[in-house]
């Protein structure tokens, strides 16, 4: 019985987990498109200055540009994220329906115990693991006995992840602005 002692906070972590991973892969999805509108339009822009100023680095750039946005946005499409998303979202939602059995049946059953177990470690195997923060975001987002436990493990991680993914952020939107600064230095 020891060894599913943990499993309701398993199943939980689990589910809570996905459930991060979703709403991440959706503000994802919706970054790389407001991205993809963002440079095309960029992309349109500096066509039409380096037309207006004869500019060749900046047509030279304008290319560049142009292809690179083709490509990113064929990978990008083939990422499938919302695809993923709506994966994540069958599956936190049957580990929920886990969690409802597993408070409905009584501590001493080990059979039905075992069952929900099993059933668990099934839908682990049937989608694909979440990343490492969304893991750090479901301890960030708990509270009391579990957040008290773990957060002190996973803080600098949550941290430093935040922060990259800001600065990544940030450095793909500014991308277009400091080379059209560079060509237009040159």
């Amino acid at each position: 019985m020891e060894k599913y002692e943990n499993l309701p906070d398993q199943i939980w972590t689990t589910r809570i987990s996905r459930v991060n991973a979703e709403k991440r892969l959706i503000n994802k999805e919706a970054f790389f498109q407001g991205i993809n509108i963002y440079y095309s339009c960029v992309t349109i822009i500096f066509s039409i200055l380096s037309l207006l100023n004869s500019n060749e680095k900046l047509s030279l750039m304008t290319v560049f540009m142009t292809i690179s946005l083709l490509i990113v946005i064929l990978y990008l499409n083939g990422q499938k994220y919302l695809e993923h998303a709506r994966e994540y979202r069958k599956n936190y939602t049957e580990l929920q329906k886990l969690e409802f059995e597993l408070k409905s049946i009584d501590i001493d059953d080990v059979e039905s115990i075992k069952n929900i177990y099993n059933k668990y470690c099934d839908l682990l195997d049937s989608s694909s693991n979440h990343i490492s923060f969304d893991y750090y975001e479901t301890v960030h987002g708990s509270s009391g006995e579990y957040r008290d436990k773990k957060w002190k493990f996973v803080r600098r991680r949550y941290y430093c992840n935040v922060a990259w993914r800001l600065l990544l952020k940030i450095c793909v939107i500014l991308l277009p602005v400091v080379l059209y600064w560079i060509c237009g230095v040159l």
